[in-house]
């Protein structure tokens, strides 16, 4: 059964309408993975000699163990914040005569090969290695160490699949976990109380006595029950019916009729983002990373021309478009194959979306002035990476706009919500980050800070200039591509 659950997972992968971008998704991780894969294994073969080194007088075993629980619980939140849920069409398969348990257990397998899980034993393996070649710990005392690392390496994988079906939906949920770790953090902190000494003794005591390495398994094993439990719960076709109707919220939107041809879809963008969870979020975020210059403001190493300050206007600036904007028009792709249908003008559609994203820089450039506090260089340095935003980076998202045809569910939750995410979100960030540092580095490495500045407002006006040009080109790539894109939308998985 598991061999042909595998096959319909292959053939659904090469009979998809985005056969090409999921190739080319996957070759592109796939180097980026190599990539942390060969930095892990290095890590894992000169962590022993570095650690000899900087604690002579310490075994470089013991050092690693006082810090495995800093290590794990890092390792948690990247599975929390980049693995995604193991998923499957399963409809389809729940009508069938096939065992529920076998359709819970290949799902639990399908993470159990998850690259976070050979990124620590990358790191792991080398370690033991070098290990048994320099100190004096028997090949048995490590293998059980390397057995007990790897028990709570799978004990994190299901703790992860637990957590974020719990709380898939419920933010606030959250709460008391991450209130007790806090807790826990100040105990170590301020050393009242250590956690991550009496964690480190624990895998001390498996190097004494190695048959305490079976332990983390036996945890690992008692997870791996209870996600199979909640599954299990959970595996009906009818199990997230919702069995209330919530009245639909309404709002008077009439202000926005002096837009004229653009207002009716900029009421819809203003209703998508009053009712949607998802969509919400982008202006909360966007809020909340006005408070991100703060990281960076107070923190004297980046001075007052560091580079990573361009970073920081960019981001606090254009985070509502890089966050918003990346999903045009996924937003729309519920009803964008009725968008299609009707006389409506692609750039009247894309102008509403620009007119937003302008609204929303002036607004949180705006918010950022108070970093005057910081000195006026910074406002200064913010109000041109705002201009920068304006006229080129909202165009470069346009762009790639067109290549997005992956479709946003709109019934879905918003946390851990990676609807619409593909190959362009990833290579969008190239040209939206990277190339306004690179540009005002080099300007300021050849000239001043200032002329720097003035470089960033130039290159944005002269976009702003041709914002018609680039809308008319995008609008003409959309019609073109209008079928690809809606081939795309009708993909669910």
């Amino acid at each position: 059964m598991f061999s042909k659950l595998l096959l319909l997972e292959w053939r659904s992968f090469f009979r998809s309408a985005s056969l090409g971008r999921g190739i080319a998704v996957k070759l592109f991780l796939a180097f980026i993975g190599l990539y942390f894969l060969l930095c892990s294994i290095g890590l894992g073969i000169g962590l022993y000699f570095v650690l000899d080194k900087g604690f002579p007088n310490e075994e470089p075993m013991v050092l690693v163990n006082n810090v495995l629980l800093f290590w794990f619980i890092g390792e948690f939140v990247m599975r929390f914040m980049l693995q995604n849920l193991p998923v499957a069409d399963i409809k389809p398969l729940l009508v069938q005569r096939i065992d529920r348990n076998k359709i819970i257990h290949f799902l639990m397998f399908k993470s159990s090969y998850a690259f976070l899980n050979v990124l620590t034993l990358a790191v792991a393996l080398p370690f033991v290695i070098v290990n048994f070649m320099e100190s004096t710990y028997s090949m048995f005392q490590l293998l059980a160490w390397l057995v007990g690392v790897s028990g709570f390496v799978y004990f994190n994988n299901y703790l992860n699949i637990w957590v974020q079906r719990r709380f898939l939906n419920a933010l606030k949920n959250l709460i008391p976990f991450i209130l007790g770790l806090s807790v826990l953090i100040g105990l170590e902190y301020f050393g009242i109380f250590s956690i991550s000494n009496l964690f480190g003794q624990f895998f001390n005591a498996v190097l004494a006595y190695p048959i305490l390495g079976v332990l983390p398994i036996i945890i690992a094993i008692a997870m791996y029950r209870v996600v199979f439990i909640d599954l299990k719960t959970n595996i009906y076709l009818d199990t997230y019916l919702t069995k209330e109707e919530n009245n639909a919220l309404t709002s008077n939107l009439s202000w926005l009729d002096r837009f004229g041809v653009l207002a009716p879809f900029m009421q819809l963008d203003i209703k998508l983002i009053m009712r949607n969870k998802r969509a919400k979020n982008t202006v909360l975020l966007s809020l909340f990373f006005l408070f991100y210059g703060l990281l960076f403001y107070t923190n004297t190493s980046f001075g007052g021309s560091g580079y990573m300050l361009v970073f920081v206007g960019i981001f606090m600036t254009g985070i509502f478009i890089i966050n918003f904007g990346q999903f045009i028009p996924a937003w729309d792709s519920s009803y964008f194959p009725l968008l299609r249908t009707q006389p409506i003008m692609m750039k009247n559609y894309l102008t509403s979306k620009v007119v937003l994203m302008y609204i929303s820089v002036f607004i949180l450039t705006l918010l950022s002035t108070c970093y005057a506090y910081f000195g006026w260089d910074k406002v200064y340095l913010n109000y041109a990476c705002a201009v920068y935003n304006i006229g080129i980076n909202i165009p470069v998202i346009l762009a790639f706009s067109m290549y997005n045809r992956k479709r946003i569910d709109l019934a879905q939750g918003s946390m851990l919500n990676y609807q619409g995410m593909g190959i362009t979100q990833w290579l969008i960030s190239i040209p939206l980050l990277v190339f306004p540092i690179m540009i005002w580095g080099a300007t300021q490495f050849l000239f001043s800070v200032n002329t720097a500045n003035l470089v960033l407002i130039v290159i944005g006006l002269i976009g702003l200039l041709f914002h018609k040009v680039i809308i008319n080109a995008v609008a003409e790539g959309y019609i073109q591509k209008k079928y690809l894109i809606l081939e795309g939308f009708k993909q669910k998985a």
